[in-house]
């Protein structure tokens, strides 16, 4: 934990209205409508500097923070992370914790504190956990106009009707975190999809002269994003990958054929066969004549 003093409040700028979750706690049990899902406390610290908040043994309530700009960090289970503007912080009831704003660049933040079952059910089908609480957001008016909802509700009190609207906010609000993962993992799972396609045309076409624009265009994407995109599945470039695709058909023609290395050069697309050997051996280690005649001496 950090040895600098607390502060908590104090901020130029800053709004916030909060009550004890005790206190929310004895009204949710009188009203149904809030048993699943209730907010004790929320606010809005502009250029936070000093910012720290230490809880050795937790909090009796849940605690989401958005970074809007600058940089912050948290140390959930003695594990530090580094925040910065556009991550969403969830740490859940009775998690031992710490966080504060950069020295540097303190951190303007939304927070606020939840009560009920509800929230860490939300918050696991977000995929926040203790393992993994932040989630990139990025700068999402949508985000922002909530927490300020669920703000301006309680800066109104902390009646029933006032409650409930607050509450049905930061329902909304993480309903949106889930769908965001969703999101996220479909965008996953059609860049696993979109490659595996790229692959396929490489493999059918190693004859042609492919360009990254041409594969792009053939995924439907950006010629940017198809980059990036097959280098985080595959560790390597469009351009790279195509040439193991070349050498690796090379070697099974030089195995288990007895096509004239010309001819093999031709139909991988290299116009010059001392250009295909060259790159032949640089990826192999020796030319194709003598992988050939290794292969052939390992089999006879």
């Amino acid at each position: 934990m950090d040895q600098r003093h607390e502060k908590g409040s104090g901020f130029t700028g800053e709004h916030r209205a909060t009550r004890s979750a005790r206190m929310i706690a004895a009204i949710m049990r009188q009203r149904p409508l809030l048993k699943g899902l209730a907010v004790c406390g929320a606010g809005y610290y502009p250029k936070a500097e000093g910012h720290l908040r230490q809880r050795p043994h937790g909090a009796d309530h849940t605690i989401l923070i958005y970074c809007l700009k600058g940089a912050g960090w948290a140390e959930l289970g003695g594990h530090r992370l580094a925040m910065r503007a556009g991550d969403l912080l969830a740490i859940p009831e009775g998690m031992p914790h710490a966080y504060g704003a950069s020295e540097l660049q303190p951190w303007t933040i939304h927070w606020v504190h939840a009560l009920g079952d509800l929230a860490n059910e939300y918050l696991a089908e977000a995929g926040l956990t203790q393992k993994t609480p932040v989630m990139r957001v990025g700068e999402d008016l949508q985000v922002s106009r909530l927490f300020n909802e669920i703000m301006a509700c309680l800066e109104r009190g902390f009646g029933f009707v006032e409650m409930l609207r607050a509450s049905q906010s930061l329902a909304h609000l993480l309903a949106l975190l889930v769908g965001r993962r969703y999101e996220q993992n479909q965008e996953a799972a059609t860049g696993v999809e979109k490659v595996a396609q790229a692959i396929v045309f490489m493999s059918e076409h190693l004859d042609q002269t492919l360009k990254v624009g041409a594969l792009a265009a053939f995924c439907n994407l950006s010629a940017a994003h198809f980059t990036v995109v097959f280098k985080q599945e595959t560790g390597c470039s469009p351009r790279d990958y195509l040439n193991l695709l070349r050498i690796h058909r090379a070697c099974e023609w030089l195995q288990g054929t007895s096509l004239p290395m010309k001819e093999i050069a031709a139909r991988l697309g290299y116009q010059d066969p001392f250009h295909f050997s060259r790159r032949f051996k640089e990826f192999q280690g020796v030319s194709p004549t003598e992988y050939r005649r290794l292969q052939m001496a390992r089999h006879a």
